[in-house]
């Protein structure tokens, strides 16, 4: 069974979006080959994108690695969730 993790950016105002794709084009480098992660959702993003196909038992591992990338990226304010999505 799969997780998906919902990285978001509680903080998010217009000035932070570019920061906030820079920080979502590091995870995707990071995560691409290993779970689902879209470039293109990143690209779009103005606040969340999501991480798919992780095993349940590396869900808090993954959590961590996000938070860690988001360390240098001192202006945003990141939650990673693990939520359900339908279907």
């Amino acid at each position: 069974m799969s997780r998906v993790l919902r990285v978001h950016l509680t903080n998010a105002t217009g000035d932070l979006v570019h920061e906030f794709r820079n920080f979502g084009e590091d995870v995707y480098r990071a995560m691409r080959d290993d779970y689902g992660v879209s470039i293109d959702e990143i690209d779009a993003s103005i606040s969340e994108f999501h991480l798919r196909n992780i095993p349940t038992r590396k869900v808090r591992t993954i959590a961590a690695q996000v938070r860690k990338i988001a360390e240098p990226y001192r202006n945003l304010v990141v939650s990673v969730d693990d939520i359900h999505e339908d279907g």
